[in-house]
């Protein structure tokens, strides 16, 4: 069995369950951290410009020299988690000790989790400034920048990870996949030459991408290398950093990305044992250039060929809708709300959950017009009932915007108009119905429900 496979099929002894979810908060994150870090050396490096301590962990003492960092965008954190992952296999390695041991005696690792906490506070992705951080390697304008700009020049690693999130649309170019996991290594000038830095860092992630396609095959992809001299890894490369951009993307029914934290820590902990012996030395610059690129035409939510009438006339579009999530309070607590992205031929377009079928019928949803104090009024029977009658609105006495229902149905103000059809960047709900009018599908906050099935448990409308 390869190790790629081995670290995948043991990782439940590994996973650092004190936090799985993409929003938490840094107290608890460093109370974690404290747990699995006993064994090594912790360091406060500096602070953000609100005054937040950013740490450095420091593994091992051997001659190859590796860093890493996470959440420089403050609302990518699937890494981050990962990286807890790794701290507790350090730990604990099971039946992989070889593997503990070769990591910790050939490598001296440096990890910055979380570079940029004030965004991480407001689970955003710019630092307290605005600045996004990944495009001030030049400028070294704000002070996260300035220390990560330090640990590369004085750390002076032979290999870098830098570890992000992508958004939901991206897909594998030609394929009907999402891309699950995105690699690059960066250009170090204009001309995107490939010296003998960047061939290294090309060879380890064809040799990372060998071992994800044995879980997610095709679903793994590439950046073009468009140079960027802002950038922080084509600053890092050109500092003869081999540098290695993991871009953390989706896998369907998996809103918290923990299956694909499963895949960070697998594809980070691989390469670590790689770069101990060079195991990716085998593999040709020949083996990263057949990594497909990556589209972004992908939808949550993918409607073909619907039926709307206007003025008389009926026309057939396709229409996408994606979930966005919206901060409601405080990091830790959100809504995710539905809007349509697309609207007219996206044929070429996919999504993580497609509706095609004949002689569908797009109507706006009625409005339940007597105002009601709550939800709890009704009861879920009776509310499924409205739904499938075409309620997708009940006014209430008092909504204000913000949060969802914990029923499948919206709770609007008392003058509350629907829209007659779908607008770019409203929210999406509509009907689906049959030429004679009869409901087969509801579309409430971008989720859909085909009203002779069950209903799922997460299907909530919106309060606005």
């Amino acid at each position: 069995m390869s190790l790629f496979k081995n670290l995948f099929d043991s990782y439940d002894q590994f996973h650092a369950s004190e936090i799985i979810t993409n929003r938490f908060s840094l107290e608890l994150f460093q109370e974690t951290l404290s747990t699995y870090s006993l064994n090594y050396s912790v360091e406060v490096i500096g602070e953000s410009i609100e005054g937040r301590e950013i740490k450095v962990i420091k593994i091992g003492n051997g001659n190859t020299k590796v860093l890493m960092w996470t959440q420089m965008h403050g609302d990518e954190s699937t890494a981050t988690r990962a990286i807890l992952d790794i701290l507790k296999f350090l730990n604990s390695p099971g039946d992989l000790k070889d593997v503990q041991q070769s990591i910790s005696n050939s490598l001296t690792l440096y990890i910055i989790p979380i570079l940029n906490p004030d965004g991480a506070v407001r689970f955003q992705r710019r630092n307290a400034l605005d600045i996004d951080l990944n495009r001030d390697a030049r400028a070294f304008a704000s002070p996260e920048a300035r220390i990560l700009r330090d640990m590369i020049q004085d750390f002076q690693p032979d290999y870098g990870f830098n570890l992000h999130d992508q958004n939901r649309s991206y897909n594998i170019s030609g394929l009907h996949t999402p891309s699950t996991i995105s690699f690059l290594a960066p250009s170090f000038n204009l001309e995107e030459d490939i010296n003998e830095i960047r061939a290294e860092a090309m060879k380890l992630i064809a040799m990372i991408r060998k071992g994800l396609e044995k879980v997610i095959p095709r679903q793994v992809g590439l950046y073009k290398s468009d140079y960027s001299p802002r950038g922080f890894g084509d600053y890092a490369q050109g500092q003869g950093v081999s540098t290695i951009l993991v871009e953390s993307g989706w896998f369907h029914n998996d809103p918290e990305k923990e299956f694909v934290r499963k895949l960070n820590f697998c594809l980070l902990t691989y390469a670590l044992d790689a770069i101990t012996d060079k195991k990716h030395e085998k593999y040709g610059i020949s083996d990263y250039n057949v990594i497909p690129f990556m589209d972004e035409t992908f939808f949550d939510f993918l409607i073909r060929n619907v039926k709307v009438s206007k003025d008389g006339s009926d026309y057939s579009i396709d229409i996408g809708i994606r979930h966005e999530e919206v901060n409601n309070g405080n990091v830790c607590d959100y809504f995710t709300m539905g809007k349509v992205s697309e609207i007219g031929d996206l044929s070429t377009c996919l999504g993580f959950t497609v509706l095609e079928e004949k002689e569908l019928y797009l109507q706006p949803g009625k409005v339940w017009s007597e105002p009601v104090g709550s939800l709890e009024e009704f009861g879920q029977e009776k509310v499924l009932d409205l739904v499938r009658q075409g309620y997708l609105f009940i006014k209430s006495k008092d909504a204000t915007d913000g949060g969802n229902t914990n029923q499948p149905i919206n709770l609007v103000s008392k003058d509350y108009l629907p829209e007659k059809l779908p607008q770019i960047n409203g929210l999406a709900n509509f009907l689906l119905t049959s030429k004679a009018g009869e409901v087969k599908y509801v579309v409430v906050n971008g989720y859909l429900w085909k009203v002779d099935d069950p209903i799922s448990e997460n299907f909530v409308g919106l309060i606005f």
